[in-house]
């Protein structure tokens, strides 16, 4: 029986290493790479949509401006440049809407007189933010806008306050409560992450007064707000809408962000207002 195991053991010393190697499975990265028929991993290529998605409010500027500039394809580009899905726009089924037309007026008028939007030029916004006051949901909205400083930083600041309804029609004046000295500059990016700095901070200062550099800007819906805020009637939850405001000469352009997977989206002109010549 000693001999029988001896021969045994022997027997196994003497298969080679390499043999052995065979029985060990493959990593899971491995396994992956034979299942796939390839000794190399490939990263995925981007969706072609996201080459037309205008991802930022400074990348439609730019393409705004490129498009006037063009010497081909111009108003093709400018019409890019609008919500393809809005109803009142031509498309299949539509009817015709006096928006189209004045669409058509603002490419023709900015294509040919080449106006371009400042980089530095007026921006403001519209949001609207989720709150809750006295424990019922409404909704708040804030105007604010886009300042430059002399060494070119830029910060965003309140400058109106449309309060929820409920507040509004309360006839007896808001209590009058101690503001903060506290001074603070919204980042210039702010809008492109919905304003989610100026929500923290309303939640951490339970106050606009940080954010509301003019003393004109603090009429009574901006102090009943403002005392709803501080004495814990109101809190807020989440922006809800962020819509941007360019200028373009005698044009108020309305941008809205449309997440969809397709190369019209992004940053778009959701809206136009001819502004009066001088």
């Amino acid at each position: 029986m000693a001999s029988t195991i001896t021969r045994l053991w022997v027997f196994t010393l003497l298969i080679p290493f390499s043999g052995l190697r065979a029985q060990v499975a493959p990593t899971r990265t491995d396994a992956t790479r034979q299942a796939a028929g390839s000794t190399d991993l490939k990263r995925r290529a981007a969706e072609s949509f996201m080459n037309g998605q205008i991802k930022h409010v400074s990348d439609f500027i730019d393409r705004f401006n490129n498009a006037v500039k063009a010497e081909n394809g111009s108003e093709n580009a400018l019409g890019a440049l609008f919500n393809e899905d809005d109803p009142r726009l031509p498309g299949s089924g539509r009817q015709h809407h006096p928006y189209a037309s004045q669409v058509d007026a603002f490419v023709q008028s900015v294509w040919a007189a080449k106006f371009i939007i400042p980089k530095r030029g007026t921006m403001s916004a519209v949001i609207g933010i989720k709150v809750r006051c006295d424990s019922t949901p409404d909704t708040l909205k804030l105007h604010l806008r886009k300042d430059y400083t002399t060494d070119s930083a830029a910060y965003w600041h309140i400058v109106r306050v449309i309060a929820p309804a409920r507040l509004l029609e309360e006839k007896e004046n808001a209590r009058k409560m101690q503001t903060s000295g506290t001074h603070a500059e919204l980042p210039p990016n702010a809008n492109e992450v919905s304003f989610l700095p100026l929500l923290r901070g309303l939640n951490d200062y339970q106050s606009m007064a940080p954010f509301t550099h003019c003393m004109e800007c603090r009429d009574t819906a901006w102090e009943k707000v403002e005392s709803a805020l501080q004495n814990g009637r109101m809190t807020t939850e989440a922006v809800v809408s962020n819509k941007i405001y360019l200028v373009a000469r005698y044009w108020e352009l309305e941008l809205c962000e449309f997440i969809r997977e397709k190369e019209n989206s992004g940053w778009l002109i959701s809206d136009l207002v001819e502004k009066t010549k001088p």
